[in-house]
């Protein structure tokens, strides 16, 4: 396995790999790696010859108020994370290195349907700093596929609409939400976590399978649904969302139906959380 920090030396690695036809997988994250990469990882050295992981604190993505420099980093554990998983590249590049001109930076904007809603009600730019990074992503590695969790459903439908709208020849590849035991969504930001912080975030998922019982048991009205399954949210928990949406298409919903996409994000204390469930 080999780190590269350098766009003009993991350019000649892909090169080489392309000469051979093998199939590029690309796994972009923000290090601080945890189960949930692993199993992107995993699936990523399923179907492909050769995978990339990049790690790349992406700082256009983050508002002024947001914890871009207190986000964990933690290179040498995540080296050993991708080296038993077998990957082949880490690209681990600086920021000069991504963007070197930091004024006048050419930023992919996404059609407004798609970034105003979600998470992009609250986090203004959040959206065009991770589509105009993945782009760079995908230009720099020229992957075949990439591999994304389920838990950022939003970002993942956006990227798959940029990639259409661009041509970009790239195969976006959901990968399922990856739990710990407790039923809490694995996150880099979770380690920011009190143990009693733990214990009130865990409402975010007993809401989130309340739904899915209701409407189990025939219930499809939004409003009603999501009035009942509230009652299980911690009184410490700050909501910011949830809401249901068609999850191809992020077409809001009043009436849950099949491929319905419900998500959830709050603040425990100073960590935000999302999490989510499609409905089938």
């Amino acid at each position: 396995m080999k780190t590269i920090s350098k766009i003009s030396e993991i350019r000649n690695e892909i090169i080489g790999w392309k000469k051979n036809n093998f199939v590029v997988g690309l796994v972009p994250t923000m290090g601080a790696l945890h189960i949930g990469h692993e199993s992107l990882i995993k699936q990523a050295k399923d179907c492909c010859d050769k995978v990339v992981v990049s790690i790349f604190v992406n700082p256009i993505q983050f508002g002024p108020n947001e914890d871009y420099n207190i986000y964990p980093r933690n290179l040498e554990k995540d080296q050993e994370i991708c080296k038993r998983n077998g990957v082949d590249i880490i690209f681990h590049p600086e920021p000069a290195e991504i963007y070197p001109e930091n004024e006048h930076l050419t930023i992919v904007t996404p059609p407004e349907f798609y970034k105003n809603k979600l998470c992009g009600i609250t986090r203004a730019g959040h959206f065009e700093g991770v589509s105009t990074v993945v782009l760079k992503l995908f230009n720099i590695v020229q992957p075949d596929k990439a591999f994304f969790g389920q838990k950022d459903a939003q970002q993942i439908v956006i990227i798959k609409k940029i990639c259409r709208d661009l041509n970009v020849p790239v195969e976006i590849v959901g990968c399922p939400i990856i739990r710990d035991n407790d039923g809490l969504a694995v996150s880099s930001r979770n380690q920011f976590l009190s143990s009693e912080a733990r214990q009130q975030a865990l409402s975010l998922h007993r809401i989130l399978q309340v739904i899915v019982d209701l409407y189990k048991s025939g219930s499809r009205q939004k409003c009603e649904i999501f009035t009942e399954a509230l009652k299980e949210l911690s009184d410490e928990v700050e909501l910011e969302y949830l809401d249901a949406y068609d999850a191809e298409t992020l077409d809001i919903l009043n009436k849950l139906k099949s491929n319905t996409l419900v998500a959830i994000a709050a603040r425990v204390g100073r960590v935000r959380l999302i999490d989510n469930i499609v409905i089938n």
